[in-house]
């Protein structure tokens, strides 16, 4: 089942008037890794790892704090009252209101978001805009636009704009004005709508342009103008009065399944699926996605990712509490300049010094002042000022070696935790023992199961395409499985999977095998939801293993750059 903007602002106004007023009694993660609230009036579930990220109010559920982000999330948010809950127009976003008021009165408000984004679901919770804590962390670089972190500001998901280049879709109008009720001639139409004004949901568009296939205007510029302000008509539908409390419209397989619900009818599936109206879209939403979800595997699944994801949170917030100790310290380090400094002058003018002189002024050097023990000569006091800065330089050699070590584990960190949100049944099981490895002292790490086999896509040519699926996997892939002159790309500056190029003779790549590499290696990365990704591509035998690093981490030279649009199956 397909969610967009629409259903969750009919998700937000629902809960709205179900929650508003009740009392957080607990927050935490339930035993199937979703976050979740328990209120009087039932428990909010938050799937938000899934491939469709969705909410549910269940009759019971009783949640409770684990290790890393989850347990701020329950510290902050039980024992709240919720206000209200809203929905951010033209994104899959609800924000949840709550406070409490101390024993003199004074108000303490918080804000709980939710970004129901399919693959890249989180949940986060604010005090005055400042993110207290969220399930997922990652920082602004190269293709991801925001930073989402502890202690930082938070940013929603920038809103796409309306273009309005009606020329555009009178173009790809033109076929169903001339009669032409294909498939693709109607796919492509929706398509293009969407491109003309992005606000508009694909359900919405594919439904608009349905309906206009069953009698189309012979002019395509009049049918673009139609379709155009058909839709923001339908849009700006949504604030009037009653819209959010009319019924909705669900439809339903022979199995009496729900496959998709929305708002507004679908006029697309009215002919092949039944429609049946409903009084709340809320039940409908988690009876079609729960199903997926309550499976033995899928459990099990989620699950283990939570519980990694845990670990993971919790082994990188001791590392930058670390950090953050260790860059004081190499600050603090910047006296090692002026010690040396203090020592050599004072050596320059021991002669000048006098007996119990507390400070002393180097006439070569007016603006400094050396502070003295008083109770030793000049020498002594030189000589305990070098003893200083030895220690100063020794201290600081070791804080720069294990600030590099702590830099390097982080960055293997960031890499398992888009790996944990990515893996499947089969490979979950390798990211925990990458996990464990970065743990283990280095002399009890034990054996390795082998990895699994990569994705493979075969092309029109007979080139042939391969996908690491974890980290190993990755490793396996660049540095046994390729050869040298394969082609090697991988999503620039974010964490992402190894993928190859491999053609069965020595010819040169086509610019459509390039493409569909590229845009494997963006989809099976982390920038995988953002409009376009740049892409690096070398020589196999230009990418070697980074000394001392996690399986996949790699430096690589002589590369190009592609910007292409994310997408699974490389066109095959």
């Amino acid at each position: 089942m397909l969610t967009d903007w629409v259903i969750c602002r009919r998700i937000a106004a629902e809960l709205d008037a179900k929650l508003a007023r009740a009392r957080i009694r607990s927050a935490g993660l339930l035993p199937d890794g979703r976050a979740a609230l328990q209120t009087p009036r039932g428990t909010l579930a938050i799937d938000f790892a899934g491939a469709t990220p969705h909410v549910s109010l269940e009759p019971d559920g009783s949640p409770v704090a684990a290790a890393g982000w989850s347990r701020a999330f329950s510290e902050t948010l039980s024992g709240l009252q919720i206000h209200g809950v809203r929905a951010r127009p033209g994104d899959r976003l609800i924000a949840i209101e709550c406070s409490a008021s101390s024993r003199f009165g004074v108000a303490s408000s918080y804000r709980l978001v939710i970004e129901l984004v399919p693959r890249f679901g989180n949940v986060l919770v604010l005090k005055d805009d400042t993110v207290v804590t969220s399930a997922r962390e990652f920082r602004a670089g190269g293709a991801t636009r925001r930073t989402i972190a502890r202690g930082e500001q938070y940013e929603p998901p920038p809103l796409p704009q309306p273009s309005r280049n009606l020329s555009e879709l009178a173009d790809a109008a033109a076929p169903l004005s001339a009669g032409d009720r294909s498939g693709p001639v109607l796919e492509r139409l929706s398509v293009t709508l969407r491109g003309v004004d992005p606000s508009l949901p694909r359900l919405l568009a594919e439904s608009l342009v349905a309906e206009a296939s069953i009698s189309p205007p012979g002019d395509p510029a009049a049918l673009a103008e139609y379709l155009f302000e058909s839709g923001r008509r339908l849009l700006a539908s949504l604030d009037e009065p009653g819209t959010m409390s009319a019924s909705v419209f669900a439809y339903l397989d022979d199995g009496d399944r729900v496959v998709q619900a929305h708002v507004f009818p679908l006029r697309q599936l009215s002919s092949t699926l039944r429609e049946v109206e409903a009084s709340e879209l809320l039940p409908l939403l988690s009876a079609s996605l729960d199903g997926v979800r309550s499976s033995g595997a899928g459990q099990a699944l989620q699950a283990r990712r939570a519980a990694l994801a845990a670990r993971i949170d919790k082994r990188r917030a001791a590392l930058e509490t670390e950090r953050s100790a260790l860059e004081r310290q190499g600050a603090a380090d910047g006296e090692r300049a002026t010690l040396r400094a203090s020592g050599d002058l004072l050596y320059a003018h021991l002669s000048d010094v006098p007996a119990g002189a507390e400070t002393f002024v180097p006439a070569s050097a007016p603006d400094v002042t050396i502070r003295l023990d008083p109770a030793l000569g000049a020498k002594e006091n030189a000589q305990a000022i070098f003893r200083r800065y030895r220690k100063a330089v020794t201290r600081s050699g070791h804080a720069t070696t294990r600030l590099s070590e702590v830099e390097r584990s982080l960055e293997a960190l960031e890499a398992l935790a888009w790996e944990t949100e990515r893996a499947e049944g089969d490979t979950i099981a390798e990211v925990a023992e990458e996990f464990a490895r970065l743990e283990r002292p280095k002399g009890r790490r034990a054996a390795l199961e082998k990895p699994r086999r990569a994705l493979e896509f075969e092309l029109e040519n007979g080139a042939r395409i391969f996908v690491g699926r974890s980290p190993r996997n990755n490793a396996e892939l660049t540095f046994r499985v390729a050869r040298p002159g394969d082609l090697w790309f991988h999503a620039r500056a974010t964490p992402g999977a190894h993928v190859i190029l491999h053609l069965d003779n020595e010819r040169e790549p086509l610019e459509s095998e390039l493409t569909a590499a590229a845009q494997l290696a963006a989809y099976h990365s982390k920038a995988r939801s953002s409009e376009k990704v740049p892409v690096d591509y070398t020589a196999r035998k230009y990418v070697r293993r980074r000394p001392g690093g996690a399986p996949g981490l790699v430096w690589y030279s002589n590369a190009k750059t592609i910007v292409v649009v994310p997408k699974d199956g490389a066109g095959s």
